[in-house]
């Protein structure tokens, strides 16, 4: 109803309804509808018609007098309020990836959003999420929390990887938990090693692989990595063992803000150019 009466507001300040439809990129038979809702809820006209325009009745210029100004204030504040809240985003997103494959989207939404106040939180965690206030969140892994909006934007392969001429092939170095490996046939993989490392840090496990420390369990987005940095170093333990989809999380509805989209199509486009977050093997 609040809406409804603005309008009416419009409508009497200027004096006629083509006028106002214009201004407000409305259509005047929609105009007239809400108009006539109006009237129809506080029981009496508010405006008289006639081939010059319109005019209020005495019931419609009581209304306008002692309401418009106080309607108008409002309309006004939430409006900058909408447009402050527009100009602030928050991201969630593994340091790892931020900081690796999908830079080039964060440098791009940073570089074209100047104007935007940009909060950027280095976190994988799920519970995280559900306790604070996000605009978008990049996750891996499948996603089981029903109570935000989410789109599949990658897939990630899984290897076992090591130094040439490593010395310390026993040990296995996994940076996933019991309940992340759920459902895939890694137990045959792990009685093949002496030693096997639990490392809940990705980066973590990629540099102890660097350093010969032994058997990486690792993702393609740190296979890359170790590619860029140390060419022909490097080799395949396994064949592809398991894949992780990479998923995009907005709270609210189901369409992402203008902001969030805007990172989103920004993210689609680095994969379009990069294998390892197409679910392919990075050659060593």
């Amino acid at each position: 109803m609040l809406d409804d009466f603005l309008l009416f507001i419009e409508v009497a300040r200027r004096g006629s309804y083509a006028k106002t439809a214009l201004a407000l990129n409305i259509s005047a038979p929609t105009l007239s509808k809400r108009i006539k809702a109006l009237e129809d809820q506080l029981g009496n006209p508010l405006f008289i018609r006639s081939a010059r325009g319109v005019t209020l009745t005495s019931f419609g210029k009581g209304l306008f007098d002692q309401l418009a100004e106080t309607t108008l204030d409002l309309h006004s504040a939430v409006t900058q309020s909408r447009q402050q809240d527009s100009a602030s985003f928050v991201l969630h997103c593994p340091q790892n990836l931020m900081m690796g494959l999908l830079y080039p989207a964060i440098e791009k939404f940073a570089l074209e959003k100047s104007n935007v106040n940009m909060v950027i939180e280095a976190a994988n965690s799920n519970v995280l999420l559900s306790q604070t206030s996000f605009d978008l969140a990049v996750r891996l892994g499948q996603q089981k929390d029903s109570s935000f909006y989410q789109k599949r934007i990658a897939e990630v392969a899984v290897c076992l990887v090591s130094k040439i001429n490593c010395s310390n092939k026993n040990r296995l170095i996994v940076p996933y938990s019991d309940s992340q490996l759920h459902g895939i046939e890694f137990s045959q993989i792990e009685k093949q090693y002496e030693q096997k490392s639990i490392v809940n840090d990705i980066t973590l496990v990629r540099k102890l692989v660097t350093s010969g420390a032994g058997v990486g369990l690792l993702p393609m987005t740190e296979v890359n990595e170790l590619q860029q940095s140390f060419q022909e170093q490097f080799q395949y333990e396994s064949s592809i063992i398991f894949t992780r989809p990479v998923y995009v999380l907005w709270p609210n509805k189901p369409k992402p803000t203008e902001l969030a989209s805007f990172l989103i199509n920004s993210i689609e486009q680095c994969v379009q150019n990069i294998p390892a977050l197409q679910g392919k093997v990075v050659n060593l």
